[in-house]
């Protein structure tokens, strides 16, 4: 007897499904991972610029080390770029699989 929802037998259903939804966490996961570490580089770059500033003998040295903020910033802005290009990969990479992995149901 034919399904009307396609699916020979609720198991392989089951069975699809989790398996797509822990293909589409994983994918999550390495997602959040490159987020935070382009997150990580920031504050870092951030934090060293402050602390630098703190440590400013004079004017002249502290001029310097604002002067530098424009190269961080910079540095920033391409390490997003990178991130978000890594992050589109990995959703890429995780759509196709999941394609892959459910595809049309079987027909009985």
């Amino acid at each position: 007897m034919s399904q009307p929802n396609g699916y020979a037998d609720l198991a392989r259903f089951v069975e699809q499904a989790a398996a797509a939804q822990a293909l589409a966490w994983r994918g999550a996961e390495r997602m959040a991972d490159l987020q935070l570490q382009a997150m990580e580089g920031h504050a870092r770059a951030a934090t060293g610029l402050i602390a630098d500033a703190m440590v400013a003998p004079d004017a002249d040295a502290l001029r310097a080390v604002l002067a530098r903020g424009g190269d961080i910033q910079r540095e920033s802005v391409e390490r997003a770029a990178s991130a978000v290009g890594d992050i589109l990969d990995v959703a890429v990479q995780t759509a196709t699989s999941l394609g892959a992995l459910v595809g049309p149901p079987a027909r009985a």
